[in-house]
Protein backbone atom coordinates (compact mmCIF):
# COMPACT_ATOMS: atom_id res chain seq x y z
CA UNK A 1 0.00 0.00 0.00
CA UNK A 2 1.61 3.30 -1.08
CA UNK A 3 2.42 5.79 1.65
CA UNK A 4 2.33 9.57 1.23
CA UNK A 5 5.60 10.83 -0.25
CA UNK A 6 6.45 12.89 2.85
CA UNK A 7 6.13 9.79 5.01
CA UNK A 8 8.08 7.17 3.10
CA UNK A 9 10.81 9.56 1.95
CA UNK A 10 11.56 10.32 5.62
CA UNK A 11 12.05 6.64 6.49
CA UNK A 12 15.75 5.87 7.16
CA UNK A 13 17.56 4.26 4.21
CA UNK A 14 15.27 5.65 1.51
CA UNK A 15 17.55 8.55 0.61
CA UNK A 16 19.03 6.73 -2.37
CA UNK A 17 15.56 6.13 -3.84
CA UNK A 18 14.71 9.81 -3.42
CA UNK A 19 17.92 10.77 -5.25
CA UNK A 20 17.20 8.30 -8.08
CA UNK A 21 13.72 9.77 -8.51
CA UNK A 22 15.18 13.26 -8.70
CA UNK A 23 17.84 12.33 -11.26
CA UNK A 24 15.32 10.43 -13.38
CA UNK A 25 12.85 13.31 -13.17
CA UNK A 26 10.10 11.13 -11.75
CA UNK A 27 8.98 13.67 -9.18
CA UNK A 28 7.48 12.88 -5.81
CA UNK A 29 6.07 9.37 -6.14
CA UNK A 30 4.14 7.70 -3.35
CA UNK A 31 5.75 4.34 -2.54
CA UNK A 32 5.10 1.50 -0.08
CA UNK A 33 7.19 0.90 3.01
CA UNK A 34 9.17 -1.93 1.41
CA UNK A 35 12.19 -1.02 -0.72
CA UNK A 36 11.31 -3.96 -2.98
CA UNK A 37 7.51 -4.34 -3.10
CA UNK A 38 7.60 -7.25 -5.57
CA UNK A 39 9.90 -9.22 -3.27
CA UNK A 40 7.62 -8.48 -0.32
CA UNK A 41 4.60 -9.75 -2.26
CA UNK A 42 6.57 -12.87 -3.16
CA UNK A 43 7.33 -13.40 0.53
CA UNK A 44 3.61 -13.10 1.26
CA UNK A 45 2.69 -15.58 -1.48
CA UNK A 46 5.28 -18.05 -0.17
CA UNK A 47 3.23 -18.32 3.03
CA UNK A 48 0.54 -20.17 1.08
CA UNK A 49 2.24 -23.54 1.65
CA UNK A 50 2.68 -23.35 5.44
CA UNK A 51 -0.74 -21.69 5.81
CA UNK A 52 -2.37 -24.57 3.93
CA UNK A 53 -0.59 -27.08 6.16
CA UNK A 54 -1.71 -25.17 9.24
CA UNK A 55 -5.37 -25.11 8.20
CA UNK A 56 -5.32 -28.84 7.53
CA UNK A 57 -3.20 -29.91 10.51
CA UNK A 58 -5.35 -28.22 13.16
CA UNK A 59 -8.29 -30.41 12.06
CA UNK A 60 -6.51 -33.72 12.61
CA UNK A 61 -6.98 -36.00 15.58
CA UNK A 62 -4.05 -37.45 17.50
CA UNK A 63 -4.33 -40.61 15.38
CA UNK A 64 -4.15 -38.44 12.26
CA UNK A 65 -1.01 -36.73 13.53
CA UNK A 66 0.54 -40.14 14.18
CA UNK A 67 -0.02 -41.05 10.53
CA UNK A 68 1.42 -37.69 9.43
CA UNK A 69 4.49 -38.36 11.58
CA UNK A 70 5.05 -41.71 9.88
CA UNK A 71 4.56 -40.11 6.46
CA UNK A 72 7.05 -37.37 7.32
CA UNK A 73 9.58 -39.99 8.42
CA UNK A 74 9.18 -41.74 5.09
CA UNK A 75 9.54 -38.57 3.01
CA UNK A 76 12.62 -37.47 4.97
CA UNK A 77 14.11 -40.91 4.45
CA UNK A 78 13.39 -40.62 0.72
CA UNK A 79 15.30 -37.34 0.56
CA UNK A 80 18.15 -38.99 2.43
CA UNK A 81 18.14 -41.86 -0.08
CA UNK A 82 18.45 -39.44 -2.98
CA UNK A 83 21.33 -37.74 -1.15
CA UNK A 84 23.05 -41.08 -0.72
CA UNK A 85 22.67 -41.84 -4.42
CA UNK A 86 24.07 -38.42 -5.27
CA UNK A 87 27.04 -39.04 -2.97
CA UNK A 88 27.66 -42.30 -4.82
CA UNK A 89 28.05 -40.49 -8.14
CA UNK A 90 24.49 -40.45 -9.41
CA UNK A 91 23.52 -37.46 -11.54
CA UNK A 92 20.05 -37.25 -9.95
CA UNK A 93 19.44 -33.55 -9.27
CA UNK A 94 16.31 -31.47 -8.86
CA UNK A 95 17.69 -27.94 -9.17
CA UNK A 96 20.35 -26.27 -11.34
CA UNK A 97 23.79 -26.16 -9.71
CA UNK A 98 22.47 -28.39 -6.92
CA UNK A 99 24.91 -29.53 -4.24
CA UNK A 100 25.98 -33.13 -4.77
CA UNK A 101 24.35 -34.56 -1.61
CA UNK A 102 21.38 -32.27 -1.03
CA UNK A 103 18.63 -34.79 -1.76
CA UNK A 104 15.33 -33.13 -2.62
CA UNK A 105 16.77 -29.71 -1.72
CA UNK A 106 19.08 -27.29 -3.50
CA UNK A 107 21.13 -26.76 -0.34
CA UNK A 108 22.89 -29.42 1.72
CA UNK A 109 22.30 -27.51 4.95
CA UNK A 110 18.55 -27.79 4.38
CA UNK A 111 18.93 -31.50 3.66
CA UNK A 112 20.99 -31.89 6.83
CA UNK A 113 18.38 -30.05 8.90
CA UNK A 114 15.62 -32.38 7.71
CA UNK A 115 17.73 -35.49 8.38
CA UNK A 116 18.60 -34.19 11.86
CA UNK A 117 14.87 -33.89 12.58
CA UNK A 118 14.56 -37.62 11.89
CA UNK A 119 16.25 -38.35 15.23
CA UNK A 120 13.66 -36.83 17.61
CA UNK A 121 10.85 -37.95 15.28
CA UNK A 122 12.11 -41.53 15.52
CA UNK A 123 12.16 -41.25 19.33
CA UNK A 124 8.58 -39.99 19.26
CA UNK A 125 7.54 -42.99 17.14
CA UNK A 126 9.19 -45.23 19.71
CA UNK A 127 7.43 -43.47 22.57
CA UNK A 128 4.06 -43.53 20.82
CA UNK A 129 4.23 -47.05 19.39
CA UNK A 130 1.68 -48.27 16.88
CA UNK A 131 -0.67 -49.91 19.30
CA UNK A 132 -1.33 -53.58 19.80
CA UNK A 133 1.40 -56.09 19.05
CA UNK A 134 3.28 -53.63 16.88
CA UNK A 135 3.85 -51.27 19.78
CA UNK A 136 6.74 -53.23 21.27
CA UNK A 137 8.32 -53.63 17.85
CA UNK A 138 8.12 -49.86 17.28
CA UNK A 139 9.67 -49.12 20.64
CA UNK A 140 12.67 -51.43 20.46
CA UNK A 141 13.30 -51.70 16.71
CA UNK A 142 11.86 -48.98 14.48
CA UNK A 143 13.04 -45.93 16.41
CA UNK A 144 16.67 -47.09 16.86
CA UNK A 145 16.78 -48.28 13.24
CA UNK A 146 15.65 -44.92 11.87
CA UNK A 147 18.22 -43.15 14.03
CA UNK A 148 21.00 -45.48 12.92
CA UNK A 149 20.12 -44.92 9.26
CA UNK A 150 19.90 -41.13 9.60
CA UNK A 151 23.42 -40.70 11.02
CA UNK A 152 25.44 -41.77 7.93
CA UNK A 153 22.92 -40.04 5.64
CA UNK A 154 23.49 -36.85 7.61
CA UNK A 155 27.27 -37.15 7.58
CA UNK A 156 27.53 -37.49 3.81
CA UNK A 157 25.64 -34.22 3.26
CA UNK A 158 28.74 -32.24 4.20
CA UNK A 159 26.66 -29.87 6.33
CA UNK A 160 28.53 -28.65 9.40
CA UNK A 161 25.48 -27.00 10.94
CA UNK A 162 23.58 -30.28 10.62
CA UNK A 163 26.11 -31.92 12.96
CA UNK A 164 25.25 -29.40 15.67
CA UNK A 165 21.52 -29.76 15.02
CA UNK A 166 21.80 -33.56 15.13
CA UNK A 167 23.71 -33.45 18.43
CA UNK A 168 20.95 -31.36 20.02
CA UNK A 169 18.42 -33.63 18.32
CA UNK A 170 19.91 -36.63 20.12
CA UNK A 171 19.39 -34.85 23.45
CA UNK A 172 15.75 -34.17 22.61
CA UNK A 173 15.34 -37.76 21.40
CA UNK A 174 16.48 -39.11 24.75
CA UNK A 175 14.24 -36.67 26.61
CA UNK A 176 11.23 -37.56 24.46
CA UNK A 177 11.86 -41.27 24.86
CA UNK A 178 12.48 -41.20 28.62
CA UNK A 179 9.60 -38.86 29.42
CA UNK A 180 7.22 -40.97 27.34
CA UNK A 181 7.90 -44.22 29.21
CA UNK A 182 5.07 -45.42 31.42
CA UNK A 183 5.95 -47.21 34.59
CA UNK A 184 3.92 -50.25 33.62
CA UNK A 185 6.14 -53.01 34.93
CA UNK A 186 8.09 -53.62 31.73
CA UNK A 187 11.61 -54.92 32.13
CA UNK A 188 14.21 -52.22 32.69
CA UNK A 189 16.15 -53.28 29.60
CA UNK A 190 13.12 -52.47 27.41
CA UNK A 191 12.92 -48.96 28.84
CA UNK A 192 16.61 -48.44 28.19
CA UNK A 193 16.67 -50.10 24.76
CA UNK A 194 16.63 -46.89 22.72
CA UNK A 195 19.12 -44.87 24.82
CA UNK A 196 21.64 -47.73 24.88
CA UNK A 197 21.21 -48.42 21.18
CA UNK A 198 21.59 -44.74 20.34
CA UNK A 199 24.76 -44.32 22.38
CA UNK A 200 26.49 -47.31 20.80
CA UNK A 201 25.15 -47.05 17.26
CA UNK A 202 25.84 -43.35 16.82
CA UNK A 203 29.46 -43.75 17.88
CA UNK A 204 29.89 -46.80 15.66
CA UNK A 205 28.24 -45.22 12.63
CA UNK A 206 30.26 -42.02 12.91
CA UNK A 207 33.44 -44.08 13.02
CA UNK A 208 32.37 -46.30 10.12
CA UNK A 209 31.38 -43.35 7.96
CA UNK A 210 34.68 -41.65 8.67
CA UNK A 211 36.56 -44.85 7.91
CA UNK A 212 34.80 -45.04 4.56
CA UNK A 213 36.01 -41.51 3.75
CA UNK A 214 32.45 -40.22 3.46
CA UNK A 215 32.45 -37.95 6.51
CA UNK A 216 32.28 -34.77 4.40
CA UNK A 217 30.67 -32.77 7.18
CA UNK A 218 33.44 -33.69 9.64
CA UNK A 219 36.12 -32.83 7.09
CA UNK A 220 34.58 -29.37 6.65
CA UNK A 221 34.73 -28.63 10.38
CA UNK A 222 38.26 -27.39 9.85
CA UNK A 223 36.88 -24.35 8.05
CA UNK A 224 36.05 -23.18 4.58
CA UNK A 225 38.05 -20.37 3.04
CA UNK A 226 35.20 -19.51 0.69
CA UNK A 227 32.66 -19.18 3.51
CA UNK A 228 31.57 -15.52 3.63
CA UNK A 229 29.10 -15.86 6.48
CA UNK A 230 31.11 -14.00 9.12
CA UNK A 231 32.02 -11.02 6.89
CA UNK A 232 28.44 -10.78 5.61
CA UNK A 233 27.03 -10.90 9.13
CA UNK A 234 29.38 -8.15 10.23
CA UNK A 235 28.36 -6.00 7.27
CA UNK A 236 24.66 -6.55 8.09
CA UNK A 237 25.24 -5.49 11.69
CA UNK A 238 26.88 -2.33 10.37
CA UNK A 239 23.84 -1.70 8.12
CA UNK A 240 21.21 -2.05 10.85
CA UNK A 241 21.39 1.55 12.16
CA UNK A 242 21.01 2.84 8.61
CA UNK A 243 17.60 1.16 8.17
CA UNK A 244 16.16 1.28 11.68
CA UNK A 245 13.47 1.35 12.98
CA UNK A 246 11.35 0.01 10.07
CA UNK A 247 13.88 -2.07 8.13
CA UNK A 248 14.03 -2.51 4.38
CA UNK A 249 10.82 -4.50 3.94
CA UNK A 250 10.11 -8.20 4.35
CA UNK A 251 11.68 -10.21 1.54
CA UNK A 252 13.82 -7.33 0.26
CA UNK A 253 17.17 -8.55 1.60
CA UNK A 254 18.82 -9.40 -1.74
CA UNK A 255 18.01 -5.98 -3.23
CA UNK A 256 18.65 -3.89 -0.11
CA UNK A 257 21.94 -5.57 0.77
CA UNK A 258 23.50 -4.63 -2.58
CA UNK A 259 23.10 -0.92 -1.81
CA UNK A 260 25.55 -0.93 1.10
CA UNK A 261 27.45 -4.12 0.29
CA UNK A 262 31.18 -3.63 1.10
CA UNK A 263 33.47 -3.61 -1.93
CA UNK A 264 35.65 -6.35 -0.46
CA UNK A 265 32.66 -8.73 -0.46
CA UNK A 266 31.73 -8.21 -4.10
CA UNK A 267 31.53 -11.49 -5.99
CA UNK A 268 30.11 -12.68 -9.33
CA UNK A 269 27.17 -14.10 -7.33
CA UNK A 270 24.75 -12.19 -5.14
CA UNK A 271 24.03 -12.60 -1.45
CA UNK A 272 20.51 -14.01 -1.73
CA UNK A 273 19.98 -14.34 2.02
CA UNK A 274 21.85 -13.43 5.17
CA UNK A 275 22.27 -17.12 6.12
CA UNK A 276 21.19 -16.00 9.57
CA UNK A 277 17.43 -15.70 9.87
CA UNK A 278 17.57 -13.56 13.00
CA UNK A 279 19.79 -10.94 11.39
CA UNK A 280 17.74 -10.97 8.20
CA UNK A 281 14.46 -10.52 10.07
CA UNK A 282 15.83 -7.53 11.96
CA UNK A 283 17.31 -6.00 8.80
CA UNK A 284 14.15 -6.40 6.72
CA UNK A 285 11.41 -6.08 9.37
CA UNK A 286 13.16 -3.67 11.73
CA UNK A 287 11.99 -3.16 15.29
CA UNK A 288 8.58 -4.82 14.63
CA UNK A 289 10.43 -7.92 13.43
CA UNK A 290 12.64 -7.84 16.52
CA UNK A 291 9.54 -7.67 18.72
CA UNK A 292 8.00 -10.64 16.89
CA UNK A 293 11.22 -12.62 17.35
CA UNK A 294 11.10 -11.86 21.07
CA UNK A 295 7.49 -12.99 21.33
CA UNK A 296 8.28 -16.16 19.38
CA UNK A 297 11.21 -16.92 21.69
CA UNK A 298 9.03 -16.38 24.77
CA UNK A 299 6.32 -18.66 23.32
CA UNK A 300 8.91 -21.34 22.57
CA UNK A 301 10.34 -21.21 26.10
CA UNK A 302 6.85 -21.50 27.54
CA UNK A 303 6.11 -24.43 25.25
CA UNK A 304 9.31 -26.19 26.31
CA UNK A 305 8.51 -25.66 29.98
CA UNK A 306 5.00 -27.06 29.56
CA UNK A 307 6.09 -29.96 27.38
CA UNK A 308 8.91 -31.24 29.59
CA UNK A 309 7.52 -30.40 33.03
CA UNK A 310 6.67 -33.20 35.42
CA UNK A 311 2.97 -32.38 35.03
CA UNK A 312 2.97 -32.77 31.24
CA UNK A 313 1.79 -36.37 31.30
CA UNK A 314 2.63 -39.34 29.11
CA UNK A 315 -0.32 -39.48 26.74
CA UNK A 316 0.24 -39.13 22.94
CA UNK A 317 -0.67 -35.42 22.96
CA UNK A 318 2.09 -34.75 25.51
CA UNK A 319 4.63 -36.70 23.44
CA UNK A 320 3.69 -34.70 20.35
CA UNK A 321 4.06 -31.51 22.40
CA UNK A 322 7.63 -32.46 23.32
CA UNK A 323 8.43 -33.43 19.76
CA UNK A 324 7.04 -30.21 18.29
CA UNK A 325 8.88 -27.97 20.75
CA UNK A 326 12.12 -29.86 20.17
CA UNK A 327 11.78 -29.63 16.38
CA UNK A 328 11.27 -25.87 16.58
CA UNK A 329 14.46 -25.56 18.65
CA UNK A 330 16.38 -27.59 16.07
CA UNK A 331 15.07 -25.49 13.18
CA UNK A 332 15.96 -22.32 15.11
CA UNK A 333 19.53 -23.59 15.53
CA UNK A 334 19.71 -24.44 11.83
CA UNK A 335 18.37 -20.95 11.01
CA UNK A 336 21.33 -19.34 12.78
CA UNK A 337 23.60 -20.22 9.84
CA UNK A 338 21.14 -20.68 6.97
CA UNK A 339 17.51 -20.23 5.95
CA UNK A 340 15.88 -23.71 6.09
CA UNK A 341 12.34 -22.58 6.89
CA UNK A 342 12.21 -20.43 3.74
CA UNK A 343 11.98 -23.65 1.73
CA UNK A 344 8.42 -24.95 1.21
CA UNK A 345 9.26 -28.39 2.65
CA UNK A 346 10.77 -27.20 5.92
CA UNK A 347 8.22 -24.37 6.21
CA UNK A 348 5.53 -27.06 6.20
CA UNK A 349 7.51 -29.12 8.72
CA UNK A 350 7.89 -26.05 10.94
CA UNK A 351 4.14 -25.46 10.95
CA UNK A 352 3.50 -29.12 11.81
CA UNK A 353 5.97 -28.78 14.69
CA UNK A 354 4.15 -25.67 15.93
CA UNK A 355 0.80 -27.50 15.83
CA UNK A 356 2.32 -30.47 17.66
CA UNK A 357 3.88 -28.18 20.27
CA UNK A 358 0.43 -26.81 21.07
CA UNK A 359 -1.31 -30.20 21.42
CA UNK A 360 -0.12 -30.74 24.99
CA UNK A 361 -1.59 -27.43 26.15
CA UNK A 362 -4.84 -28.13 24.32
CA UNK A 363 -5.11 -31.55 25.96
CA UNK A 364 -4.39 -30.05 29.37
CA UNK A 365 -7.01 -27.34 28.84
CA UNK A 366 -9.70 -29.85 27.77
CA UNK A 367 -11.93 -30.66 30.75
CA UNK A 368 -12.02 -34.35 31.60
CA UNK A 369 -15.38 -36.08 31.69
CA UNK A 370 -16.65 -36.96 35.13
CA UNK A 371 -16.46 -40.70 35.48
CA UNK A 372 -18.68 -40.94 38.53
CA UNK A 373 -18.12 -43.20 41.52
CA UNK A 374 -16.78 -46.67 40.90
Amino acid sequence: MPLPYAWWSAIPGREIIVEIDKVAGLGQISRPLSMSPDATLNALYSLSVPMSVLLLAVQLSVAGHQRILLLLLGLAGLSGLFGLLQAGGSDITFYPAQASTSGLFANRNHQGALLALLIPMAAAVGALGFGGRGSLFARVAVAPAVTMISIPLLLVTGSRSALVVAAVGLVFALLIWSSGQRRDGRAWWLRLALPLTLASSVAALVWMTGFAARDVAIDRLGGDEDDLRWPVWQSIIDMLPHYMPWGTGVGSYAQAYQILEPDKLLRPTISNHAHNEFLEVVLTAGVPGLVLLGLAAAALLLSLWRAFSSKAGQEPAAIFSRLGAGMIVLLAIASATDYPTRTPILAAVFVLAAVWASTGRQAADTPKLHQGPK
